[in-house]
């Protein structure tokens, strides 16, 4: 360092002065030392001058530099890697493009009333749903797959769907695994794009459940189809070897005119949802026997049957279902049943909206009183989709909700009399 080699020259004068006295004229003592002196003082202010610079200067500042320059070069760097390239956030994708994964979350959090004559009053929150999905492509394009598990108030994670998805060059699909709904367009469509806080109260009663088999479907312009080959209707995580039923379910859409995604959504977002009319209907057929101890105990054929038609334009959307059913045993789940739903939803505003409900449910062969229900509500998009939601609605009941399965209708009660509930929640997917 030049710090040594100064203090060597320092050395180095000073040893060529003594020797140089031995062989000059002598010099006055006082005047030799008095320039050594000075020229100690001269090289001690440079060695102190040059600390300085090192310290606060330029070492410091190149060292500043590398660092920003190797930050810059990794951020580069994973601009250039496929995984982060032109996707989502939320999406993974690897060096060839064959493999893809997109996890999306889905989350619903509710704050519930009920008033109920001769019972107490009831209020509290809930969290109703907490979905992850996770969805994308596996060797090339044609493979992909499908995995929702939900967490409900119960705090135990479901598998919603878990399947691997095949299509063939003519379009026709085939699914195995886990099979997604296929039966009505209430239980069809996105969580996410349900109105208001919950499906209908009639369509819990024809809730397929979480069907294991083989899907088969075709989607084509104007019209598509699903049909499933199972373990029976609502036969979820039963055990195979114990089981004797087996089931078919489908479901056969046609669309005149507008957008398939935008026809399986119940919140006509204004500016983005085209005119679309959508004529479904679905079947299903299960045979044989499951005979366990339990509620999913059930013996002989069933045949269930459901039709819908939706109808929509950008900020106005309209519905109507009917439901039919005729399942061995009676009980709480069977017997011969009748159901329909009618809704509309409109959008004042581009981000907030107002809709209304109307259902119908009887048991033919049960002296029980039909049910029947009405909703009026209202929800808000801040982002103008359904990224996020904020609803409240009021639902008034007449009639009996014993004997009928639910399916997420939460502050609704198992009784004779007259209900009347507050719902709000809070939505978020990402």
């Amino acid at each position: 360092m030049r710090t040594t080699r100064d203090v060597g020259l320092v050395l180095i004068l000073l040893t060529t002065w003594n020797s140089a006295e031995a062989w000059v004229e002598p010099v006055s003592r006082s005047v030799s030392d008095e320039r050594v002196n000075s020229e100690i003082d001269d090289l001690r202010a440079e060695i102190d001058e040059y600390r300085s610079a090192v310290t606060d200067g330029p070492i410091d500042l190149e060292r500043r530099m590398e660092v920003r320059s190797l930050v810059v070069d990794v951020l580069d760097s994973s601009r250039e890697r496929t995984s982060f390239a032109e996707a989502p956030w939320n999406r993974l994708t690897s060096s060839d493009g064959l493999f893809t994964m997109q996890a999306d979350v889905f989350i619903q959090y509710d704050w519930l009333l009920n008033s109920t004559p001769g019972e107490a009053t009831r209020y509290g929150t809930d969290l109703n749903t907490a979905r992850l999905t996770l969805s994308g492509t596996l060797f090339d394009p044609a493979w992909s797959y499908g995995i929702a598990t939900s967490i409900y108030s119960g705090g135990v994670p479901t598998p919603e769907y878990a399947y691997v998805e095949y299509e063939f060059e003519d379009g026709l699909f085939v699914q195995v695994g886990i099979l997604p709904n296929a039966f009505s367009i209430e239980q069809a469509i996105s969580v996410t794009e349900q109105l208001g806080a919950s499906l209908s109260y009639a369509a819990g009663q024809f809730d397929a459940g979480r069907p294991e088999g083989l899907l088969v479907g075709k989607q084509l312009d104007d019209h598509r189809f699903w049909l499933t080959f199972s373990n029976g209707w609502g036969q979820s995580f039963i055990n195979p070897l114990e089981n004797q039923r087996m089931g078919v379910m489908g479901r056969f859409e046609f669309k005149p005119f507008g957008d398939w995604d935008s026809l399986y959504s119940f919140n006509p977002y204004p500016g983005s949802t085209p005119d679309g009319l959508l004529l479904g209907i679905g079947g299903a057929y299960d045979w044989g026997d499951y005979d366990v101890n339990g509620p999913s105990a059930i013996s002989g054929d069933a045949t269930r049957a459901t039709i819908d038609l939706s109808w929509q334009k950008s900020g106005l959307g309209l519905m109507a279902a009917g439901y039919y059913q005729d399942v061995p045993d009676g009980g709480s789940a069977g017997g011969r049943r009748w159901a329909g739903v009618g809704q509309a939803a409109f959008f004042l505003t581009p981000t907030w909206d107002v809709y209304t409900r109307g259902e119908w449910g009887t048991i033919l062969d049960s002296g029980q009183q039909d049910v029947v229900m009405a909703t009026i509500g209202t929800s808000w998009f801040p982002a103008g989709n359904s990224k996020v939601k904020v609803t409240a609605e009021f639902i008034q009941s007449w009639g009996s909700t014993a004997n009928w399965l639910v399916d997420g209708n939460l502050g609704i009660l198992p009784v004779d009399e007259p209900q009347s509930i507050i719902r709000t929640q809070v939505q978020l997917a990402f």
